[in-house]
């Protein structure tokens, strides 16, 4: 199980979270609502924000370089599988007395060669100036990187930052575990139905959107994503953790487009940001999803059976 937060459970309808829970949109835009708070940048080369260091290193092994980091974190590098020169830099959370410890907090991709899908955006190392403009829009800010002889490309309100080379190709990727400037809105039975959605249609790209590095799918025991890179684990319908969440996204779809006797709530952790969870009838298998705040977006964390 998820390391416990020593949660509280207020019922939404207590609290004053009218406007962000939504109420008075019809399903359509609630679902587009629930789309787009899931923008920022939670994915690269395959791996999420808040994995495990094992999951990384069953993927990609031993580390080549480990110092330490800013803000209580171990930067470490590892050459990345049939690539001559491009590395992935996770930066894992060491400071004391946090749930995040040992759980990857900032990704870094760097490298000339195209190694194919980033999981950013539909981007590549090695795409244009213009491409990646094109996608991402002006960046707040542009600098120029002496030592290195690279250009810095800052978008101030999001949670990310690349370079490029001075043949204007893109070098570097790098994600951080941080809000944006607006608060996510609220996650509820909706998010919930739109997450089974994907995972009965095997949508990985939607599933990687939706879930936290954390997830756990727990029946008599708790199945994660620590065997490696998310993607994988989630792209293989036979994993333990997809297993379980095809059970759960099955429980979920029976209960109709109505959700009929679900209760979303929020809950308030004693020392972490808010988070919400959507309770199931006692009819249904399913007792709980849970969604915790990561990388600026409500991201399902806890996937719980009775």
């Amino acid at each position: 199980m998820n390391s416990p937060r020593f949660a509280l459970v207020l019922l939404c309808a207590i609290l004053v979270c009218s406007a962000t829970a939504g109420n008075g949109q019809s399903p359509e835009m609630r679902a587009k609502a629930a789309t787009l708070t899931h923008t920022r940048a939670h994915e690269l080369n395959g791996f999420l924000l808040r994995q495990d260091r094992k999951a990384v290193e069953a993927a990609l092994g031993k580390p080549f370089h480990e110092e330490k980091g800013s803000h209580d974190t171990t930067a470490v590098a590892y050459h990345l599988p049939g690539s001559k020169e491009d590395y992935l830099v996770a930066f894992y959370f060491d400071g004391k007395n946090s749930e995040l410890q040992g759980k990857v907090v900032q990704l870094e991709l760097t490298g000339s060669e195209s190694s194919g899908p980033t999981g950013f955006f539909g981007l590549q190392l090695g795409d244009s100036a213009q491409r990646v403009e094109f996608t991402l829009g002006k960046p707040t800010k542009i600098s120029h990187e002496d030592d290195v002889n690279l250009d810095l490309w800052d978008y101030a309100s999001e949670n990310y930052t690349l370079e490029f080379t001075s043949s204007h190709r893109l070098y570097s990727i790098q994600i951080i575990d941080q809000p944006g400037n607006d608060p996510p809105g609220f996650a509820g039975s909706e998010e919930v139905r739109l997450f089974a959605q994907a995972v009965q249609s095997q949508d990985v790209d939607k599933m990687m959107e939706l879930v936290s590095g954390e997830i756990e799918c727990s029946t008599t025991e708790a199945f994660g994503i620590q065997s490696g890179s998310a993607r994988k684990v989630l792209s293989d319908a036979n994993s333990p953790v997809s297993l379980c969440l095809q059970r759960a996204a099955k429980a979920i779809m029976t209960l109709g487009p109505q959700m009929k006797g679900v209760e979303d709530e929020i809950r308030m952790w004693t020392k972490h940001t808010p988070g919400t969870v959507t309770k199931f009838p006692e009819s249904s298998p399913l007792k709980e999803v849970v969604f915790d705040q990561e990388a600026g977006a409500f991201r399902v964390y806890e996937v719980t059976f009775r």
